[in-house]
C-alpha cells in the first residue's frame, strides 16, 4: 500500500471516528478528529502532487483555519466562516480561469445544463429566503456565499459535461459536496436544528475536500470525443 493508498485509509477511518464521537457525544472525537482530518488530507495533497503549487496550498491552509471554528456556533464565529468561506471560493474561480477551454455542446448537453441549472436555481432561492430573516446582520454575507457556490457549482457542471475529463470531473464532485454541506450546515444554523444534518456535514465536509485534492493532482487530459455525443 502506497502513502497515498494510506492516507486515504486513514481519512476514511477518522470520518468513522469523527461519526461516531458524534453519535455518542464524545467531545475529545468531535473536537480534534474534524481537525486532523484536514491535516491528513493536506498530507494527502503533498503525497500526491507532482508540483506544488501556492495557490492549492494557500486553499487547503484556509480549510484548515476554517476548522477551528466549525464547532463554535456563536455569531462571531459563524460570520468569520461565511468570510473565510467566501474567500476560498473566490480563490478556487482561479482554477476555473486555468482549466478554461471552448464550450462545445450538443442538444443533449444543452438540456441536461438547462435542467440541472433550473433545479438547482429553485434551491438556491428557496433556501436563501428561508434563511433570510433568521440569518439577520449575516444575510448579506449568507447571500454571497450561496451565490458563489451556485455559480462555483453551474459553471463547474458546465466544465464537466463539455470536457468530461477525470480532472473537471473531481472539481465538480467537489464543489457539489460543498454546496450540499454549506447548504445544511445554514439550514441547521438558521433554520432547522438537527442532529442528522450535523452528521451528513461531518461526511460532506471531507469528502469535498478529498475530491478538491484529487482535482488538484489530475492530469488535465481531454476526454470528450465522438463516442460521448450522445450522453
Amino acid at each position: 500500500m502506497n502513502g497515498g493508498k494510506l492516507l486515504k485509509f486513514l481519512i476514511s477511518c477518522l470520518i468513522i471516528i469523527q461519526v461516531f464521537g458524534f453519535v455518542f457525544k464524545i467531545t475529545f472525537l468531535i473536537t480534534y478528529s474534524g481537525l486532523v482530518i484536514s491535516v491528513v488530507i493536506t498530507a494527502f495533497y503533498f503525497v500526491s502532487t507532482k508540483r506544488i503549487e501556492m495557490l492549492h496550498i494557500i486553499v487547503l491552509l484556509i480549510f484548515l483555519i476554517g476548522q477551528f471554528f466549525i464547532l463554535q456556533n456563536t455569531e462571531r464565529a459563524i460570520r468569520f466562516q461565511m468570510i473565510l468561506s467566501i474567500i476560498v471560493y473566490v480563490l478556487i474561480f482561479n482554477f476555473l480561469y486555468y482549466n478554461h477551454k471552448s464550450f462545445t455542446y450538443n442538444s443533449r448537453d444543452v438540456f441536461t445544463l438547462v435542467l440541472g441549472s433550473s433545479l438547482y436555481t429553485v434551491i438556491f432561492f428557496l433556501t436563501y429566503f428561508s434563511l433570510k430573516t433568521q440569518m439577520g446582520d449575516l444575510q448579506l454575507l449568507g447571500f454571497f456565499h450561496l451565490l458563489l457556490l451556485y455559480v462555483l457549482v453551474v459553471v463547474g457542471a458546465m466544465h464537466y459535461i463539455n470536457i468530461r475529463s477525470e480532472k473537471s470531473l473531481w472539481f465538480f464532485l467537489s464543489m457539489l459536496n460543498f454546496a450540499f454541506n454549506d447548504y445544511i450546515v445554514l439550514i441547521d444554523r438558521f433554520y432547522l436544528q438537527s442532529d442528522e444534518l450535523k452528521i451528513i456535514t461531518l461526511i460532506c465536509k471531507p469528502m469535498a475536500l478529498i475530491f478538491l485534492v484529487n482535482y488538484m493532482v489530475a492530469k488535465s487530459l481531454d476526454l470528450k470525443s465522438e463516442e460521448f455525443e450522445g450522453f
